[in-house]
């Protein structure tokens, strides 16, 4: 590929915007080349991370929705889907509005089906919304232990039940009574999702860390799970290419 012409450098910063190209250009003393690598880098980091991150929400919320079903259907005392159907307290409350939004969100992907799709016409299933939660209802159904969080508060004391009753019992190889190992890297990598789906800057963000919380919570599920998930990851490799 031929050397670009400053002006079209110029051209791609402009479009960029400043606000996005700014931490770049700071990062590279001002030098446009330098800093549009640094970006490319930071996309393909941003990518990375992504699929990682995409995997692990994958074996999460299938982790725990395994515990949740079984518990519902004990609370209600017959087989109910907790995310078609109101679920039993305090599992209700607690996820209202992020269900009803999983599921306005599934229905529509289903009307948008083509009539070549396997399953056109096809009725949303539990499965359907369950893909379509979003990454923060996990977090917001782990016991909280954000700085000043107030045990005693109802809501949090829901959060701790349900840990108890049902949801530790997702991560089975963990060492963690209180839950506050599990909330943390969900927290971390929730924080790391939300900058990376908005292509935010991830120059003074350790990444290699927050991965790590990844492959330890997966861990927690199961070893194997881990070791599959540390195996495919690219992060590191690509984190270790950024340009000097």
């Amino acid at each position: 590929m031929g050397r670009m012409k400053s002006s079209n450098r110029k051209k791609i910063i402009g479009a960029l915007g400043d606000p996005r190209i700014k931490p770049y250009l700071e990062a590279s003393g001002g030098n446009e080349k330098d800093a549009l690598a640094l970006y490319r880098w930071s996309v393909e980091l941003t990518a990375s991370i992504q699929e990682t991150l995409g995997v692990t929400e994958v074996l999460l919320r299938n982790s725990i929705d395994v515990q949740l079903r079984k518990w519902n259907n004990e609370q209600l005392g017959h087989s109910a889907s907790w995310l078609l159907e109101s679920p039993a307290s305090p599992l209700r409350s607690m996820t209202k509005s992020k269900r009803k939004e999983a599921l306005r969100r599934a229905e529509k992907s289903a009307t948008c089906r083509s009539a070549s799709h396997f399953r056109h016409g096809q009725a949303v299933t539990h499965d359907d919304v369950l893909a379509h939660t979003m990454f923060g209802m996990w977090k917001d159904i782990l016991p909280n232990h954000s700085p000043g969080a107030d045990p005693e508060k109802t809501e949090n004391k829901n959060r701790m039940t349900l840990w108890e009753d049902a949801v530790k019992n997702a991560f089975p190889c963990a060492e963690d009574p209180e839950g506050e190992k599990t909330y943390w890297r969900v927290a971390h990598l929730h924080e790391l999702r939300n900058r990376v789906s908005h292509m935010d800057s991830l120059l003074n963000v350790d990444v290699l860390d927050v991965t790590r919380d990844a492959f330890a919570l997966v861990g927690s599920i199961d070893p194997v799970l881990a070791n599959w998930l540390t195996g495919t990851s690219t992060v590191s490799a690509v984190y270790g290419k950024r340009p000097e």
